[in-house]
C-alpha cells in the first residue's frame, strides 16, 4: 500500500534560518514559500521537507507516498473501519495530486499521497546534499499501539526489535522508513541517506565551520546495518544522515531480529550506545 517515505513537516518558530539552514548545510533548494509554509528538495520531487511557521518547533506530519490511487482508495475504507479520525481529504500543501490526512495512535497526523509533482530543476549544492530522505522516527507513549497501527492499517513489516523499546517498520526494501522510540509522544529525529563515509565526513566539517557538532557517531548501527551521525538544526530537530542501510529483499530469508535492551551492539557495533538524554531529546506533536 505504502512504495515510499515521502517527506516530514516541521514547525519552526523562525522559517528563515530553518530554511537557510537546509540550504547551507543540508544542500536542499527552496521550491516556493507560501502562507508560512517553505517546501524544499533534495532531488527532482516538489518537495521532500517542509517547514511550517509556528510558536515553537513541533512535528507537524510526516507524508508516506501510496503506491497508486486505488491503494489510496483501500486505505481510506481501512481507516473508516478502523474508526480513525480523517482530517482532511484533499491536498493540503502544492505539488500534490491527491492525499488523506489523518491523525493515528500518540497524536501523529500521518499525510498519504500520490503523484507529487516532479521536474524540478538541477542545482549546484552548497551542502552536504542527500541522496534521498530516508526515514523518521517517532517517539511514543505505547509504542506497541502505534506498530499495530502501522502494520495492521498501513501494512509496513517489522525488521528489528530492541527490547520493545525501539522497533523498525518497512514499506519496501529499505530496513525502516519509520522507527519508534519509547517515549513522549513526538518527533526524534529526520534521516537523509548519503553516498557513503566522505559525505559523512564533509558534514562533520561543514558543521564544525558553523560552530556546532555531531550528537552522536559516525557509528554503525546493529539494527539497520548503517553507518550514522546526528545532529541537531536550528530549530532543535535532530537531524541524522547515514549510509550502507541494509536493505531486505527477502521476507522468508529474513525474519525479524529481536535485541536485548541492554545490549550495545544493536545501537552502535562499533562503540558507545546512546545516552538517555539522546534518547528523551525530540520534538512534541502540533496540537490537532
Amino acid at each position: 500500500m505504502i512504495k515510499a517515505i515521502g517527506h516530514v513537516a516541521l514547525q519552526v518558530p523562525d522559517l528563515d534560518t530553518s530554511v537557510r539552514y537546509a540550504v547551507q548545510i543540508m544542500g536542499l533548494r527552496e521550491v516556493e514559500r507560501r502562507d508560512g509554509n517553505a517546501f524544499l528538495t533534495h532531488a527532482a520531487m516538489h518537495h521532500s521537507l517542509q517547514y511550517v511557521q509556528g510558536p515553537r518547533a513541533a512535528l507537524h506530519h510526516i507524508a508516506l507516498e501510496a503506491q497508486d490511487a486505488t491503494a489510496l482508495d483501500r486505505l481510506r475504507d481501512q481507516l473508516a473501519r478502523a474508526g480513525v479520525r480523517i482530517l482532511s481529504e484533499a491536498p493540503q500543501e502544492p505539488g500534490l495530486a491527491q492525499a488523506l490526512r489523518f491523525q493515528g495512535p500518540s497524536g501523529v497526523v500521518i499525510e498519504v499521497y500520490t503523484g507529487m509533482d516532479g521536474g524540478q530543476p538541477a542545482y549546484v549544492p552548497s551542502g552536504v546534499r542527500p541522496r534521498k530522505f530516508g526515514h523518521v522516527t517517532l517517539k511514543s507513549s505505547n509504542v506497541r499501539e502505534l506498530q499495530r497501527f502501522f502494520e495492521s492499517v498501513l501494512g509496513f513489516k517489522l525488521s528489528d526489535d530492541i527490547g520493545g523499546m525501539l522497533v523498525f517498520l518497512r514499506c519496501n526494501p529499505d530496513h525502516h522508513g519509520v522507527a519508534i522510540a519509547a517515549g513522549a509522544d513526538g518527533h526524534h529525529h529526520y534521516a537523509w541517506e548519503v553516498e557513503g563515509l566522505p559525505e559523512l565526513g564533509r558534514l562533520g566539517d561543514l558543521l564544525d565551520t558553523q560552530g556546532r557538532c555531531f550528537l552522536w557517531g559516525p557509528g554503525r548501527h546493529g539494527a539497520g546495518d548503517n553507518i550514522f551521525t546526528y545532529h541537531h538544526d536550528p530549530a532543535g530537530a535532530i537531524v541524522e544522515y547515514y549510509a550502507d542501510m541494509e536493505r531486505v529483499y527477502d521476507d522468508a530469508s529474513r525474519p525479524p531480529r529481536y535485541w536485548d535492551a541492554a545490549d550495545r551492539r544493536a545501537a552502535n557495533l562499533w562503540g558507545a550506545r546512546f545516552t538517555p538524554e539522546f534518547i528523551e531529546d525530540g520534538l512534541p506533536n502540533v496540537p490537532v
